[in-house]
């Protein structure tokens, strides 16, 4: 979805569904992004933007360990800032806002950095404790 900046109110209201596939393939753990709604304000001030948004999602992503699907509800609130205020923006204005591109990167934000299937085996790559050679004779030793 794109907004065209000049042709925004000073205050606008969305509410709508937006779909992201076209962005997950160059991700390296996402499957989809299912149901991504976004509800929110966007505010204009001469060229500078807000998005005041609700984003609510189903992130299916790849289980660290066994690389099996994990479907899991995502929901945050974010504000976002087009300005040319170094102190306060979070992207630079521009004439035309690529939505999906910018709610792209904060569902890459907020999504998990690991997540496990019920199967996984969150044992399989812990190595198992040894004693150090210096201290078994020790070991050994105390038992007697």
């Amino acid at each position: 979805m794109k907004l065209e900046t000049k042709l925004l109110d000073a205050k606008t209201l969305i509410d709508t569904t937006i779909d992201l596939r076209h962005l997950i393939d160059n991700d390296i753990d996402l499957i989809a992004l299912n149901n991504v709604h976004v509800k929110g304000t966007i505010y204009r001030v001469y060229d500078e933007v807000q998005l005041d948004l609700n984003v609510v999602l189903e992130v299916v992503q790849k289980c660290t360990i066994t690389l099996k699907p994990v479907n899991y509800p995502l929901s945050f609130e974010v504000v976002i800032n087009f300005s040319n205020d170094e102190a306060t923006y979070d992207y630079i204005p521009t004439d035309i806002i690529d939505l999906d591109a910018v709610i792209f990167a904060e569902i890459m934000l907020h999504k998990a950095l690991n997540v496990y299937h019920e199967s996984a085996d969150l044992d399989a790559f812990v190595a198992p404790k040894e004693i150090h050679p210096a201290f078994k004779s020790l070991k050994e030793k105390k038992k007697d």
